[in-house]
């Protein structure tokens, strides 16, 4: 299940090109995604090739935002476009990203909210001290709680206690631009010790940039970066 991650990148280019009847602007940023895709897959198959390089130019010529998704312990990469928007009860949008498997990753503000596709899913999250934090740059306390599918049909709830704190000022480069951000971390308790959720958030407008977020005993962490928004 996990290997379809990977192939993410080429879902991402077929949706594009499917969303709206593939007219010529979507075959383009299609056919973009899918030479990315094809020469991360041929890096992948030899040991010789060096993995393929994002490049301001190829960033710049996208007509639809794009996120990078990476699960470390898998070494996992996907590039995924949104699918949908809305908003509920909690603080923040919830943005989800999909490819055209229909795996998705739901990002609430930049906090991982929920995966569909992956073998032990978030199921929710509970974590709306986080995205006030993100919201205000400033750190803000308060619990961090997973549901996750355990592949029995049942959901375990992974309560995590957090204390947010300011790693301070950076200059965040993603694919040769910087960005002024605030770097914000949990340290979180409750699961077999400490775990962590990183978020790099631009100092101007509250965009999250950057993150490496624990989704879970299976998952491990998460990293995305935005290359486009």
């Amino acid at each position: 299940m996990m290997k379809r991650l990977t192939s993410l990148a080429l879902g991402a280019a077929l949706l594009v090109a499917g969303c709206s009847g593939g007219t010529d602007e979507q075959n383009t940023q299609a056919s973009k995604f899918k030479t990315l895709y094809d020469a991360y897959r041929a890096s992948r198959q030899d040991d010789v090739a060096a993995p393929p390089q994002l490049t301001p130019a190829l960033i710049n010529s996208l007509t639809v935002p794009a996120l990078e998704v990476t699960i470390e312990n898998r070494n996992a990469t996907a590039f995924l476009i949104p699918f949908s928007e809305r908003r509920d009860a909690g603080p923040g949008l919830l943005r989800t990203w999909r490819s055209a498997d229909d795996v998705q990753i739901t990002l609430r503000d930049g906090v991982i909210a929920a995966t569909r596709g992956i073998a032990y899913d978030i199921g929710s999250v509970d974590a709306d001290t986080a995205v006030q934090a993100i919201q205000r740059r400033a750190p803000i306390s308060g619990d961090h709680t997973l549901y996750i599918k355990n592949g029995e049909n049942g959901i375990d709830e992974i309560p995590l206690d957090c204390e947010m704190r300011t790693v301070g000022n950076e200059d965040l480069v993603i694919v040769g631009r910087s960005f002024p951000v605030v770097h914000l971390q949990e340290n979180c308790t409750g699961w077999k010790g400490v775990v962590a959720f990183d978020y790099w958030v631009d100092r101007r407008d509250a965009t999250v940039w950057q993150t490496r977020q624990w989704s879970g005993p299976d998952l491990g962490y998460i990293r995305t970066r935005l290359l486009k928004k």
